[in-house]
Formats: structure tokens, sequence, C-alpha cells
């Protein structure tokens, strides 16, 4: 998890809004220059393009009634429309989530939790079925080991109905600014294969930013900014556990990267420590590069923010986590590319 928690950190530091943190912190910076990282091919292969087609395809996915099938048992293999209720033990009314209609199921493929499908076969279209089931242990926490009744009825069995893969298709697809499936697979693997460059690259600066800060000495780092940093961590999970409508404790058992909530605070302590660190390094980079932001910097870098954190509205966006957490978000980035323009691929 502080991998994890780590790298998000390095990839939008603006995140938690920390401050420069400096002043009150001891440190001679370790070597930032001509460091080392192992390179690799990036390659996008036939079966990259032959998944991404299906994928498209699919989206076009329709389903089809088998008439002929009005009479015979539902078999393994079989693709079933259904309605289904579920009711936890002790409870009246249905589960949240535990209730559809129409739902296309493929009886074997393992969607649903185990012994609903299985518990299908057999039955015939215009059949109710109740299952008794329980949810596996390893499941979301609220409903893990308990007991359910699903009433299951079954509407139709189908049959699925992939669309041919056209000029036309592929046009459909992209509101008309692609029009041919080679231009869509140049398109695709040039794409695909700068998602992959970044991704690699941003992967790189995190390991070299380790390796500088692991060679940094720091006598004496600021508690008040690593606790700020902390409750900032904090916030952010509490945060995501609420979207989800869970506690803390039980959003981290879920997230099983800790075993208690305990450990997790730990390691959010730990995590805010190294965050400090990191911060510490790259101010001390851009002091030391002399490393600055133009207008036009601003203006180009914040359409690839802007894009990373699901905005449009320029204005949006520099209210939601201000200007002046978005420039410093940028300069570690620049500092970063600085380390990076700087080591040695082997």
């Amino acid at each position: 998890m502080k991998k994890r928690l780590l790298m998000l950190l390095i990839a939008g530091l603006m995140i938690v809004g920390l401050t420069a943190c400096k002043e009150k912190s001891r440190f001679k910076l370790g070597e930032y220059k001509g460091l080392t990282y192992t390179n690799k091919t990036i390659e996008v292969t036939e079966e990259d393009m032959e998944s991404l087609l299906a994928s498209l395809q699919n989206s076009y996915l329709k389903y089809e009634t088998l008439e002929e099938r009005k009479e015979t048992p539902v078999q393994k293999g079989d693709v079933v429309n259904i309605d289904y209720s579920g009711i936890l033990d002790g409870q009246t009314e249905p589960f949240s989530g535990g209730t559809a209609k129409g739902t296309h199921l493929e009886i074997g493929a393992n969607q649903f939790i185990p012994g609903f499908e299985d518990g299908l076969i057999g039955a015939r279209v215009g059949d109710t079925v109740t299952l008794n089931l329980t949810f596996p242990e390893q499941y979301y926490p609220e409903y893990a080991g308990k007991k359910v009744v699903f009433t299951v009825k079954i509407n139709a069995i189908e049959k699925k109905v992939l669309p041919e893969l056209t000029d036309s298709l592929i046009s459909d697809y992209t509101d008309g600014k692609i029009t041919t499936i080679q231009a869509y697979k140049d398109y695709a693997k040039e794409y695909i294969l700068a998602s992959r460059e970044a991704s690699f690259k941003t992967e790189v600066k995190g390991e070299l930013l380790d390796k500088i800060v692991a060679s940094t000495t720091f006598d004496k780092l600021d508690e008040k900014k690593v606790d700020e940093c902390y409750q900032d961590l904090l916030k952010y999970y509490n945060s995501l556990a609420s979207q989800n409508n869970m506690s803390l404790e039980d959003y981290v058992k879920e997230s099983g990267y800790t075993k208690s909530l305990q450990e997790f605070y730990a390691e959010m302590k730990a995590s805010a420590e190294d965050t400090v660190k990191q911060e510490i390094v790259l101010e001390e980079i851009i002091s030391k590069e002399k490393i600055s932001l133009t207008e036009e910097n601003y203006n180009s870098m914040i359409e690839v923010y802007m894009s990373r954190y699901g905005y449009t509205d320029k204005a949006k966006f520099e209210q939601d986590y201000t200007a002046e957490r978005i420039r410093k978000s940028m300069l570690y980035d620049l500092a970063l590319k600085v380390i990076f323009d700087n080591a040695v691929a082997q």
C-alpha cells in the first residue's frame, strides 16, 4: 500500500496541497544527476490490437431470444435473461444492489456468487427459482459470509449477437472522426504507445526520486508538515470510504492492503514522512536548477492536468485546487523532468 500511495502522490502532489517545508527541516541533498534506470522496449502487439477491436465490437453487443429454447432446460454455457431479487438472512426487504430486471447472465462464467449460476441449470423459461446461498468470506464487508435468498425468474434463453467489424462500424464508434479499420488501428496503436511510454516514464521518475531521497541525509524533518500531510491523507481515504458508504475500517479491510486500522495509520504516517522528504528534495532541485514556471508553461501544462483530473472547465479546476497548488505541482513535474533528462538508461 505504501508504494501505491507514493506513486499517487508523485503523480499529483497537488492532491494533498502541501507548501514548502524545507525551512524547518535540515538535510543534505543526495546526487540527482547521472542516476541510472533500467530501460524497456515499449510496444503494441497484434494481440493488443485484437483485444481492442474485440472490445469495440462488444460495445455493440446485442442479445436475441432463442425461441426454440422456450421448452428446454437451462444448460451450462447458456445466456439467460433474468429478473432477480436477494434478501439477506433476517431481513424482509431486498438489499441494496441485490435486485435487477432483464439481466443477461452467462451460465458458468462465474459472474455471480458461487451457487447462483449452477442453481439455474435445469430451470426453464418462465420458471421462478429460489436460491439459498451464502456470500463468500472474501466479499464486500457488509455481505461477507452472510446467508442470502435469491428469487430468480427466467425470462428467456438468448444468444449473443456481435456486429461485423466494418469501416461503417468504426465510423459510427468514432462519430465519423475515423472512417476505416486501418486508420483506427493506426490511431489506437499510436495512442497506446504514447500512454505506455508516459506510464513508464512516470514509473521511472518515481524510482529515481526514491533513489535521491534514499541518498539524501535528513537530520531533521518539519514535524508540523509531516502531520499536515498525515491528516490530509486520512481525509482523502475517509472521503473515499464515505463515497463507498463504508467506514474507514471497512474500506481498509476491503482494499486488502493491511490487516488492521492500526497498520493503516502506521503506513499513512510513514507515507506522510516519505512525501515530505520527496517535497524537500524537489524543492531543493527547483532552487538549484533555478526552475521557474512561465505563463506559457502554465497554460500548456494545465490542459494535461485538467485531463488527468477529469476537468474541462479551467476556472472550475483552478477554483477547486487553487492556482498556487497547481503551480507548485507543475514545478515539481519540471523538477522530475530534470531528474529524468539527466538520468542514464541501461
